[in-house]
């Protein structure tokens, strides 16, 4: 979390800014789905944390995590922590489930006071984000899934999405890394939806009909 510059240069500071932004991760990662509940957690492992952290003033307040959030660069500190995921996760051959997330509860509302957006690739067996990326808005996730999937190396692995994620140039992407891709159409793609269901009814009326033979 070092490379992640502190927002707050110039002005004196009581915590570590990187030690804050890992307290959060371990918070997060243990469980805990706000700010003020991960600290909480870092408080009564404080001692752990201080194996492998100084901690010399302790763990920050929610208030004081919420200001250094509010001022990071998103996509360095998203980038820095999905090289780390990498580092003790293996991606190949696995089911990838890719869904944006309004982080209502999971956050404190910050910058222009909207819950912030992410999308993330989860690993469907284990519940862990293999990789997540800052998003604006639920209509961003299309051009953001593939730029998503290209941190990954996905050969071999399934990834599925929800009807937003139907798109030709996802499925290519997917592809051309050699994954595999089981995707919801819905009437959003209604060439394929109409295909799909024509299909299936075809498929119905011969199993009818070799019953009936």
């Amino acid at each position: 979390m070092r490379a992640v510059p502190d927002p707050r240069c110039g002005r004196e500071t009581k915590h570590d800014h990187a030690e804050v932004l890992v307290c959060l991760v371990a918070g997060f990662l243990a469980g805990r789905t706000t700010i003020r509940r991960s600290l909480k957690w870092c408080k009564k492992h404080l001692e752990e944390l201080r194996e492998y952290l100084p901690l010399k003033n302790g763990i920050a307040s929610p208030s004081t995590a919420c200001r250094l959030l509010s001022g990071i660069d998103e996509e360095l500190f998203a980038l820095e922590f999905m090289e780390w995921i990498g580092e003790i996760m293996d991606t190949k051959g696995i089911h990838l489930a890719v869904d944006g997330k309004a982080l209502r509860a999971g956050m404190e509302k910050v910058k222009d006071f909207r819950a912030p957006m992410i999308l993330n690739a989860v690993d469907a067996a284990t519940g862990l984000v293999a990789a997540q990326m800052p998003i604006k808005n639920k209509d961003c996730e299309i051009k953001a899934i593939p730029e998503l999937l290209k941190l990954l190396d996905i050969k071999g692995s399934v990834v599925t999405a929800d009807a937003v994620g139907t798109q030709t140039q996802i499925m290519e992407q997917i592809l051309s890394q050699e994954g595999h891709f089981v995707l919801m159409v819905k009437k959003n793609q209604p060439q394929s939806y109409e295909e799909i269901v024509k299909y299936f009814g075809e498929m119905s009326e011969d199993y009818k009909r070799t019953k009936e033979d």
